[in-house]
Parts: C-alpha cells; structure tokens; sequence
C-alpha cells in the first residue's frame, strides 16, 4: 500500500460522513434517450469523470448508485441510479441527462439553465422513495415489507414478555 492510498483511507475513518463527499451541482440537463427512459430504468447519466466504475474513489460516484437529484430552488427531489456517458451523448462536465418524468418531478425543462445538486441517497431517502414509488407493484411490496418487520418486531417482544415479567 502507498503512503496516499494509507492516509486517504485514515481520513475516510476519521470522518463518517466521507462516503457522502461526491456532489455535482448542474447546470443544464440533457435528454435522456427514450431507450434509456421509464420507470423500469430509472438513471441519471452523467460526464464519465464523475463516474467510478472499480468502486474505489469515494468521491466519485459509482456505476448504478443511487442518488438524489435535488433543486434547491423548490426543495422537489428525485432518485435515479448513476450511469456513465455511453458516447451517444453529448454531457458537458456539469451537465447531465435525465428522463422527462424526473424533469416534470423537478420543475425544469431541458437545455435550458438550471441550479440541481446531484449526491448519494442516504438509506432513509431511499426507502421513502419506494414506499411512495410510482409502480404499484413496487410501492406495495415495500410497504409490505416494512409492515412484516414490524409485526415481527412487535411478535418478539409478546414473545419475550413472559421471561421479562417478574412471577
């Protein structure tokens, strides 16, 4: 290991917040191809310098991430999963290409000057996005999930009530 590769792995442990550290703020937003469109794809592709596809720079995202893209000016917020620039278009360093859905979501339109923040999703914002998907069938299996957990945490506390009660 090199004397960088030691220092940059002390820092990331001396700060917990390292993992968040990779954040893009646009300034245009490109169309997103209609192959590359829709609900089941769900991704925001950006320039390939802000895309880490060995997993190994924390400041850089990672292929298939998933991130928040957020306009600050109204507070509406989407998630989309990171993808690399696969040379059709044409994405400046701060620029990126977003579906139609997630522009209509984010009130801007395309090619036009926007102010966006592009960053990681924390696990809680990720879970709020699926119990309020838009697909049916993945809305409730989320919440159906989070409901079963529940149950089976309310299940193990009846459960280990008799051995909690003094007799």
């Amino acid at each position: 290991m090199s004397l960088k590769s030691i220092s940059s792995f002390a820092q990331s442990l001396s700060n917990p917040l390292a993992r968040r550290s990779a954040r893009i703020d646009v300034v245009r937003i490109v169309e997103l191809p209609h192959e590359d469109s829709g609900l089941q794809h769900s991704i925001i592709r950006m320039h390939n310098l802000h895309i880490d596809s060995k997993r190994k720079d924390r400041s850089r995202f990672f292929r298939r991430e998933p991130l928040v893209v957020m306009n600050p000016g109204n507070g509406e917020k989407v998630i989309r999963y990171a993808m690399g620039n696969p040379g059709g278009l044409s994405i400046k360093k701060h620029e990126v290409s977003l579906d139609y859905d997630a522009i209509a979501t984010l009130g801007v339109r395309f090619n036009r000057d926007v102010e966006l923040v592009v960053r990681r999703a924390s696990t809680l914002e990720i879970m709020s996005w699926f119990f309020n998907y838009p697909d049916l069938g993945i809305r409730w299996s989320m919440r159906l999930g989070l409901l079963g957990g529940a149950l089976g945490v309310i299940g193990l506390i009846i459960g280990l009530l008799p051995f909690m009660l003094p007799r």
